[in-house]
């Protein structure tokens, strides 16, 4: 238990940390103290700086966080669900499979507040139905089989978007592209507010399931035998994941390697219990997601980098390491 509070205290201060420095820096750095001031007590800095804080960096940071948290948990549960190691919403198709579900639904010209989130879940659930339809899994299958569905489906729907994206004016292509490259650029109070109370509700629902979580990941006729409805449970924690990914989809953009290697990099300061790494790779996703959008703010300013790219170049070499890790 000392081991899990020290794990969550060098997480939390890591965000604490990055979340500072990505509310100082940028196009017109300010000061440290200047920036959390501006957010605590606004009418004690000058307005050009409080409006820069609290109106473009205040809400991107809460992207951010949301996106991060959203993200390392639908990899946990994958996961946990598959018993693999390389199972995430990205190697899964699912993050795939939810952008071309938004960026359809764009096309068509569905109306309304939900019409992308709905469509990006629709593409999401939609996703794992067939990758394992195509592994011939149902909900007992060959865990080897669903991935590399998943990385089949995968190429055919960034095939189909690249597809859709041609058929968008070219006026509109750029931002299309950087979104779908992953971008936290036109994140906004309207926008961030109602995905991070839908993120929330549905890390309640993950945690409450941990127990069931551990023991589906470890022999499903065990969890059969202790009560655990295994069919049950997996049809939730499908939907929750598929959900998790959906809102982030329509809020950033596909953004991979957060779910892939978060909850490993978990996995080796907590363990396997499921009711300690949710926490903790929840607040590690955040962490990591907040320095990724850092990096691309900052490392070619004036210039800015899609945040996927960042994560893909933070993700890789961390995911080696820890295979050869493994393999040692």
């Amino acid at each position: 238990m000392r081991r899990f509070w020290i794990s969550i205290a060098i997480a939390a201060g890591l965000l604490v940390a990055a979340s500072v420095a990505s509310l100082a820096n940028g196009s017109a750095p300010v000061p440290a103290g200047d920036a959390l001031r501006a957010v605590l007590d606004p009418g004690s800095v000058d307005a050009t700086t409080a409006m820069i804080v609290r109106s473009i960096r205040a809400p991107r940071l809460v992207t951010a966080v949301v996106v991060g948290w959203a993200l390392a948990l639908a990899g946990l549960c994958f996961q946990s669900l598959l018993r693999n190691p390389l199972a995430s919403e990205y190697t899964l198709g699912v993050s795939s499979g939810a952008a071309l579900g938004a960026v359809a639904t764009v096309l068509v010209g569905v109306a309304g507040a939900l019409a992308v989130p709905t469509g990006a879940f629709i593409g999401a659930m939609a996703t794992i139905a067939v990758v394992l339809f195509i592994a011939h899994a149902s909900f007992s299958f060959e865990t080897t089989s669903t991935i590399l569905a998943g990385i089949v489906f995968t190429s055919l729907a960034n095939a189909a978007l690249s597809l859709m994206l041609t058929l968008i004016a070219p006026d509109e292509l750029q931002s299309f592209f950087f979104w779908f490259l992953g971008s936290f650029a036109s994140a906004e109070w309207g926008m961030v507010g109602p995905v991070a109370a839908v993120v929330a509700v549905l890390s309640l629902v993950l945690m409450g399931h941990a127990w069931h979580m551990n023991a589906i990941s470890v022999n499903e006729e065990l969890a059969e035998q202790v009560g655990i409805s295994v069919t049950r449970s997996k049809l939730v924690l499908y939907g929750v994941a598929s959900l998790l990914t959906a809102t982030v989809v329509t809020l950033a953009g596909t953004i991979g390697f957060v779910g892939l290697v978060v909850p490993h990099v978990a996995r080796l300061a907590v363990g396997v219990d499921n009711r300690r790494l949710i926490p903790l790779a929840a607040i590690s996703g955040a962490a990591l997601c907040v320095i990724s959008d850092l990096v691309a703010r900052t490392l070619l300013a004036p210039n800015e980098l899609p945040v996927g790219v960042v994560t893909a170049f933070i993700g890789v070499p961390v995911f080696v390491s820890l295979m050869r890790r493994r393999g040692r």
